[in-house]
């Protein structure tokens, strides 16, 4: 019997990365920072959100907006950790780690964008056949005189 989200590799990946940033940020944890300590709880949080509301989507589309979405806040994770180490709130050592987190997390949601993708382009494509084979030929509905040529639209880039 399938779990649902909690089988997704991706989703796991991104809910340790969460873990991991809020251990790491409770450690340096001070008054004078608590502002940027929760910003960057909230986004480590939105990563693993974002990843679990892309699973509950049933349209491709909205899929890979919500994966989107997860790829922009991992890149603000990795900018936030980074001005965190320059401020000396994360060492050296914690960011080695969850820079290997974060790789693999980007590394998961390219692949599962990359599918996303191939998915929309395909279900445009039947879509966009449905609607050529539905009522009249293309035969029927060209502008063009018998015997000329008939228009070719150019594919989508």
């Amino acid at each position: 019997m399938s779990t649902g989200v909690r089988e997704l590799k991706l989703w796991q990946e991104a809910v340790a990365l969460g873990g991991e940033v809020a251990r790491h940020a409770r450690q340096h944890a001070r008054r004078e920072t608590r502002a940027f300590t929760d910003q960057l709880l909230g986004t480590a949080l939105a990563v693993a959100t974002s990843v679990a509301d892309g699973y509950g989507r049933p349209v491709a589309t909205e899929q890979r907006d919500c994966y989107r979405r997860a790829k922009r806040f991992l890149a603000e994770l990795e900018t936030a950790l980074a001005v965190a180490r320059h401020a000396d709130l994360v060492s050296p050592t914690a960011l080695s780690q969850l820079s290997l987190r974060i790789a693999s997390v980007n590394r998961l949601l390219a692949g599962y964008l990359a599918f996303i993708e191939r998915q929309v382009i395909a279900e445009a494509a039947v879509a966009e056949g449905a609607a050529t084979r539905g009522g009249t030929s293309a035969a029927a509905r060209s502008p063009e005189p018998h015997g000329a040529a008939p228009s070719v639209p150019l594919p989508a880039a």
